[in-house]
């Protein structure tokens, strides 16, 4: 399977992050620099990266969703799974896995599994210093234990995880050559490593037969003229990564933004719905960043010339905060009413396929931790961000809880 790296082409120089927000500053707060580009035109040309970086709703969707002009081939740091490839190896990739990130499976199967995994979280977390870290207490541990569930490989191996995931979904330390090296060398080795998993899981299924996730893309595989080992390796391996780190941030984010708004006391009465809320906490702090892409021939958008093989960035965060769509953009409102839709998980045949079980996982994580704590404090003057081009949250939340 070939890997591309945060610069989307095998020894190239190029980052997919634009300098402007490479910094933590940027990081933090990227908004003002989209709304400079937005102030100019919906999308805007960077010679240092040789790359679009598309910022308006309409356009953003347009980049995102029109797969016959917009490739995302050769834009993942997992490259051959379902999240790197187009139609039609997509669907067949998708297929093998949709089944079980069905709403309806999962508040079956994985709501009570997901409740009794939150409860033993804040058991633990809860019973000693008020003191938190709410990413390494519930924001990482929830979404690895449950993902690794649904996978069915073992849990006990979740630091690992967490490694494999920081390492793939960050960002180089700094825009040189040197900087790019190291982490493809890092990425490399967590990807070799992934495989081994998948491998040894495969060979078990194969050896004795289980019915999950995995075996249902051993069957897809031999089934397909398409997908070969490879392909099922990236799937299974993104499925893992993709499956917590961007729940991470959307946990860290609201309990981040919750605190900030002051409104927990209205979540936890119901006078403000918590399923509203954290639709706008997506919305306000989207924890994917960029719908990457490259163009598959000349082509245009809003009246720019594209040329084949150019790359495209179209920004998931800076389109949920296009004034000309969201009223009052940069104001979190659990009230608003919505013209179009948020698009913080995509939109097209890329949607994130683990949208309903972040959703869930959400839900039930607030719906527990409402109700056990009384209130909390970001206790830190200075949020860490995650430094990445792709997700956006802090990497560290310490908070104090009144419980």
């Amino acid at each position: 399977m070939s890997q591309t790296d945060e610069r989307g082409e095998a020894g190239g120089e190029k980052p997919w992050i634009p300098h402007e927000i490479a910094s933590r500053e940027g990081q933090l707060d990227p908004y003002p620099f989209f709304k400079e580009i937005r102030d100019e035109a919906p999308l805007r040309y960077d010679p240092r990266r040789d790359t679009y970086d598309v910022v308006g709703y309409d356009a953003v969707v347009e980049s995102i969703t029109q797969h016959e002009r917009f490739t995302r081939r050769n834009t993942s740091y997992i490259n051959g799974s379902l999240l790197s490839t187009d139609e039609p190896i997509h669907s067949e990739l998708r297929g093998m896995a949709q089944d079980y990130f069905q709403p309806g499976f999962l508040k079956e199967v994985y709501e009570p599994k997901i409740k009794a995994r939150v409860d033993e979280l804040l058991d633990r977390a809860l019973q000693g210093d008020d003191h938190i870290d709410f990413v390494e207490e519930f924001a990482k541990p929830l979404p690895i234990l449950i993902i690794a569930e649904l996978l069915n490989v073992p849990s006990e191996k979740m630091e690992t995880f967490r490694k494999w995931s920081a390492t793939l979904a960050t960002a180089p330390s700094e825009n040189s050559p040197e900087a790019f090296a190291a982490l493809e060398e890092k990425q490399a080795t967590a990807m070799g490593e992934l495989q081994e998993l998948f491998d040894a899981e495969i060979d078990r299924r194969e050896a004795s037969p289980t019915e999950d996730i995995i075996m249902n893309h051993i069957r897809g595989e031999r089934d397909s003229e398409l997908v070969d080992r490879s392909n099922v390796l990236a799937n299974l391996s993104m499925l893992l990564i993709a499956g917590n780190v961007t729940t991470t941030q959307y946990l860290a984010n609201a309990v981040w933004t919750f605190e900030e708004e002051d409104v927990i006391d209205e979540l936890q009465s119901g006078e403000i719905p918590l399923m509203d809320a954290l639709k706008e906490v997506l919305r306000y702090r989207s924890p994917v960043m960029p719908g990457k892409r490259i163009a598959t021939s000349d082509t245009e958008i809003a009246g720019v010339r594209i040329e084949e093989g150019q790359r495209v960035v179209g920004w998931l965060s800076a389109a949920n905060r296009d004034p000309d769509v969201f009223e009052n953009p940069d104001q979190f409102d659990p009230f608003r009413e919505y013209t179009k839709e948020p698009i913080p998980f995509g939109k097209g045949i890329h949607y994130c396929l683990g949208a309903p079980l972040a959703d869930m996982e959400a839900r039930v994580f607030f719906e527990k931790f409402l109700d056990r704590v009384d209130d909390w404090e970001v206790a830190t003057d200075e949020i860490d961000p995650f430094v990445s081009s792709e997700i956006y949250g802090p990497r560290r939340l310490p908070i104090r809880v009144v419980s």
